[in-house]
């Protein structure tokens, strides 16, 4: 599942549109300090909430929000999950933030039979080196091959939240072409995606609404701990080869 994510991560790069570090205090406001001017549009809405429906996995209820302004260069996921597991009632809610070239996540819930574990400490991830990546790929991949090659389809218009949305196939698997990913696509921004048995669909779209500031920031009382990309994905390789 891991490497089909991750395959389905690389396609729609190119063709369809605790760890090691420093830390600092979080100062609201300016914490991610990244000038996004030189980062390119990611939607055709200039900011929008796109509220989805839930879901649930193994026993686990998650829900997620999508907030995003400035064309999608600054965007906030955020995402309420509850299980329970051979009753142990779990409860978490988290943000994960995109602006420029960098991704933080942040707890703000995260409990067990009621008790908060939630950590005080925010992660900070420095993008650029891997969109570099992305583009020179793109420019050594040819997008049409790619898209020969996980034997792309466009399958039409669907509706979804009201909306509608370019609806495109693909497959992961040569050796099973039949089991395909399904995804639906509105001014960019997906709206639908289906794995099999797991839907992620949106319920409501809001379009060019304000988005409040907050969303985009660490509140106060954190601390910030970069992550080293290429350290992490080595690990995450080497662990995967045990």
């Amino acid at each position: 599942m891991k490497i089909n994510a991750g395959l389905l991560l690389l396609f729609s790069v190119l063709v369809i549109s605790g760890c090691s570090g420093k830390t600092d205090s979080a100062q609201t406001g300016s914490v991610l300090e990244a000038s996004s001017s030189s980062v390119p549009k990611r939607y055709e809405l200039k900011s929008g909430i796109v509220y989805y429906e839930p879901t649930e996995l193994m026993g686990s209820k998650s829900v997620e929000t999508l907030y995003f302004d400035d064309y999608g260069r600054r965007e906030a996921r955020e995402t309420i999950s509850d299980a329970n597991v051979m009753g142990m009632k779990m409860h978490s809610h988290k943000m994960q933030i995109t602006d420029g070239d960098y991704v933080i996540s942040y707890e703000i819930e995260n409990s067990v039979n009621g008790k908060d574990e939630a950590s005080k400490e925010a992660t900070r991830t420095d993008m650029k080196e891997f969109r570099e990546m992305a583009i020179m790929m793109g420019q050594t991949f040819d997008p049409e091959e790619m898209k020969r090659n996980f034997d792309y389809r466009e399958e039409g218009v669907e509706e979804v939240a009201g909306v509608n949305g370019t609806k495109y196939s693909i497959s992961l698997n040569k050796e099973k072409p039949g089991e395909r990913v399904y995804g639906v696509l509105y001014k960019k921004i997906s709206v639908k995606s289906t794995f099999g048995t797991i839907v992620i669909k949106a319920k409501k779209i809001e379009e060019n609404v304000a988005v409040p500031a907050s969303k985009f920031e660490v509140p106060a009382g954190y601390t910030i701990k970069d992550v080293n990309l290429e350290e992490e994905m080595r690990k995450a390789s080497q662990s995967g080869e045990e």
